[in-house]
């Protein structure tokens, strides 16, 4: 019998094996692997009934339901469509930005959610918009469901398959499409799964947006491993550390900014007998005041590194470490490097710019000819090959002829008990070729007296590295995924010194 080649199912293949277990934990219903696969079997049928196939199947999903988001974006991977997940709530000229980017032809969206005419004008007459709401099933309906045929057992997924496309988080500009094929995620579940010691029976707080990368591979993670997802369409402080401290969850993915608010919310995780195991934390730096507060806590943080390039992290420590100050050494089957300005390898303790290397890489990188991709972030290696991400290289910037780290002085400020959250950038300056500027939220909204500042922080930077000016506002601007929006951040900036 021929095989046809087809994506890999990994849906397909946690049903036939745990088709009982537990996969979602949604906030009004829990759903099995088998349960979630009926559902999927149902939405083939749909879209393929819905769908002509001679417009091809590069498919948008637009919603604000996770259970249906899951739902069409497996049953787009079974089907063999490559998907994206758009926000619902962009502005209508980010929107538009995205969009040009990826040759869609399918629009999918929730019944009596998609989007209004304004929006619905940008999908010209190419993309075929189709309004889905499932059927009530369960996993032991006879009634008829569409399978990859062998995609489970034939042995040979096409793992080049494109599952679709992710948006990179735009903090520095307009965000990127970004490839992801069934192979990079497969790569990048197993190299995670090899540090983080991954096991059937955990259940990880799910968070994070189905349109960024740390929440799309968590959801292939948990299908390849079998492990649940507690999934919420929003991160709640209070709600977290409940399930955090009642053991309904036993890892969570948080940023940093996450963390802060959990421990504002007097999350104690010392008790015995405690089942919560471990926070991966990525997207910005975990600074060594915050870890030991987390420690104090009985919180244990894993801090990580990665991209949406990378298919999420590509680095992170190894759980139960207390010693590290980085970002942990490189997956397995995947590498570190760190280049000067000419290309040139340093050694460790050295810094420059990080390239990375490894399997889970999108074909969207740009690589030199041996595989190794240019990030542009700045960091070194310690001897012990960890990875320290100090800055954004454009984060790195000379002002009076020194080089200035802007995450170096962000870290100082939010070490002193007057600020809460801190930014910091050069604005360019005729005198000094840039100037020192933080944005600052201070705690309590309470504005500190800046001489005094000024005297705290001279006892932990360099002259140089002392900010010129301040620019106090009630919050730093982020984006949805709790990363500081350095476009508005800068503009505030730089507004100040017109």
């Amino acid at each position: 019998m021929r095989h046809v080649p087809s994506p890999p199912d990994w849906l397909a293949t946690q049903s036939a094996a745990n088709a009982s277990n537990p996969f979602l934990y949604l906030e009004h219903e829990q759903l099995t692997f088998g349960e979630v696969e009926a559902m999927v079997g149902h939405a083939c049928l749909f879209l393929q009934a819905a769908v002509p196939t001679m417009k091809g199947h590069n498919t948008a999903i637009w919603n604000t339901d996770p259970k249906l988001t899951v739902i069409l974006l497996l049953a787009c991977a079974r089907l063999g469509w490559p998907a994206t997940v758009l926000p619902p709530a962009l502005p209508s000229a980010a929107l538009a930005r995205r969009i040009v980017q990826v040759p869609l032809t399918v629009l999918l969206f929730g019944a009596g959610e998609g989007p209004d005419e304004a929006y619905s004008r940008m999908f010209d007459g190419a993309v075929e918009q189709v309004a889905v709401e499932l059927p009530v099933v369960d996993s032991d309906s006879s009634a008829p469901v569409w399978r990859q045929p062998n995609a489970h057992m034939a042995g040979d997924p096409d793992l080049d398959w494109t599952q679709g496309w992710v948006f990179t988080s735009g903090t520095t500009g307009s965000p990127k499409a970004i490839t992801v094929t069934f192979g990079n995620l497969l790569w990048s579940t197993a190299a995670s799964g090899y540090r983080l010691g991954y096991r059937v029976s955990d259940c990880w707080l799910h968070c994070m947006p189905l349109h960024h990368i740390g929440g799309l591979a968590l959801l292939f993670r948990s299908l390849i491993f079998g492990f649940s997802l507690c999934m919420r369409s929003r991160f709640d402080h209070h709600e977290a550390r409940d399930l955090m401290e009642r053991g309904a969850v036993t890892h969570a993915a948080f940023v940093p900014t996450m963390l802060v608010r959990l421990l504002n919310a007097n999350l104690d995780l010392n008790a015995p007998g405690q089942r919560f195991r471990t926070v991966l934390a990525g997207g910005a730096k975990v600074t060594e005041s915050l870890r030991s507060e987390c420690r104090e806590h009985g919180l244990d943080v894993v801090a990580s590194y990665g991209m949406t390039e990378s298919c999420s992290h590509i680095a992170a420590e190894r759980p139960g470490r207390t010693s590290s100050s980085g970002e942990g050494p490189a997956l397995r089957h995947a590498g570190i490097q760190i280049r000067n300005v000419d290309g040139e390898h340093l050694p460790a303790g050295h810094q420059g710019t990080i390239w990375i290397r490894g399997p889970q890489l999108s074909s969207s990188c740009e690589l030199d000819g041996q595989g190794w991709f240019r990030t542009g972030d700045w960091g070194m290696l310690d001897d012990n090959g960890s990875v320290h991400v100090l800055d954004r290289q454009d984060g790195v910037f000379v002002s009076g002829g020194e080089n200035v780290s802007s995450r170096h002085v962000a870290e100082s400020l939010m070490e002193l008990p007057e600020i809460e959250h801190a930014w910091v950038t050069g604005v360019p300056d005729r005198e000094w070729g840039h100037r020192v500027v933080a944005v600052l939220q201070p705690f309590a909204n309470r504005v500190p007296d800046e001489h005094t500042l000024r005297h705290k922080l001279r006892t932990r930077l360099a002259v140089h590295e002392v900010p010129k000016r301040f620019v106090w506002v009630d919050s730093l601007p982020r984006t949805e995924l709790g990363k500081v929006d350095t476009a508005t951040a800068r503009q505030l900036a730089e507004e100040l010194q017109q």
